[in-house]
């Protein structure tokens, strides 16, 4: 009996673990999610994010047994990275911003209209709920999802597979066709974050302020458009905006790797970009879900079907 819990102590999760968990909050959001926060969205998001999100992946941590530390990276987070953590964020963000606004520009020009996925906050009490609801809640749970459980799974196959599979699967978790490259990048970045630091509390930082800027963003504009979208007639006034973010996140991805003293995340015999078995029926499952909001979202935009705006 003692030597059976030793190894269920030992064992980990792995690929096929992480894509079941994966699926299961998958479907959770848009199946529950999507209603609770059509019903309320301030309300829905905690739901969302604390029940149908953080608890699954807690539940798996906690029946792995795994060492929070080792495996999840709870280490504690050192001040020095905090500087670099906010030039990387925002020069991403804005990187991330002028990248959506270029697809969105180019859908426009053949009749798409944006949808209004995220009323911008109107009030600054409405704000700061937003900032907890979107930010900060967003931020602890959907790390502990993604770089906290799913990615630390896919390791045993190298560090790059698991971030690309990782930041692959956030990306679909996302269900938007327009932010699919962007929301891709986010969730790479963030990885290398916490693999570079050693602390998912790195990428829990970096996942608030990017969230945080998108929110102050938009009370700020006071615009009725997402997050990630600004007004397309704009995109090439912030060509000189977008060189700047560029060079400010290399030096920022070069400071990083300077402080941690590391080596480099592209090892020789690396054998893929993704780990093996990454291709799978769960993984079919979650493109699935995926088109099925894409299509939801361009259907919307522009008008097939006689589906008309929100």
């Amino acid at each position: 009996m003692d030597q059976l819990d030793i190894i269920e102590q030992q064992a980990k999760p792995g690929l096929k673990s992480a894509m079941r968990l994966y699926v299961v909050v998958f479907l959770l959001l848009v199946v529950l999610g999507s209603l609770v926060q059509g019903l309320n969205f301030e309300l829905g998001m905690l739901i969302t994010q604390w029940v149908l999100i953080l608890l699954p992946a807690v539940w798996i941590l906690y029946r792995y047994r795994v060492d929070k530390v080792s495996f999840i990276r709870l280490t504690p987070f050192k001040a020095r990275f905090i500087p670099v953590i906010i030039a990387l964020s925002a020069s991403f963000w804005v990187l991330n911003m002028v990248l959506a606004a270029g697809i969105v520009t180019g859908l426009t020009e053949i009749g798409f209209e944006p949808v209004v996925v995220l009323e911008p906050p109107q009030t600054f009490q409405h704000y700061l709920i937003f900032l907890f609801v979107v930010s900060i809640s967003a931020g602890i749970c959907e790390e502990v999802l993604f770089r906290g459980t799913i990615m630390p799974a896919l390791e045993e196959h190298g560090a790059i597979p698991a971030i690309v599979l990782s930041s692959l699967l956030f990306a679909l978790f996302h269900g938007s066709f327009l932010n699919l490259v962007s929301t891709f990048m986010l969730g790479a970045v963030i990885a290398v974050v916490v693999i570079k630091t050693g602390s998912l509390w790195g990428g829990i930082l970096y996942h608030m302020l990017n969230n945080f800027y998108a929110i102050t963003y938009l009370y700020l504009a006071g615009q009725q458009e997402t997050a990630t979208e600004i007004d397309p007639g704009a995109l090439y006034g912030l060509l000189p905006l977008l060189v700047i973010a560029a060079i400010a996140a290399y030096f920022s991805l070069r400071v990083l790797h300077s402080r941690t003293g590391a080596e480099s995340l592209f090892k020789k015999g690396r054998d893929s970009w993704l780990p093996r078995g990454w291709f799978s029926g769960l993984l079919v499952v979650g493109l699935v879900l995926f088109l099925l909001l894409a299509v939801l979202e361009l259907a919307v935009g522009f008008g097939w079907f006689g589906i008309n705006q929100f």
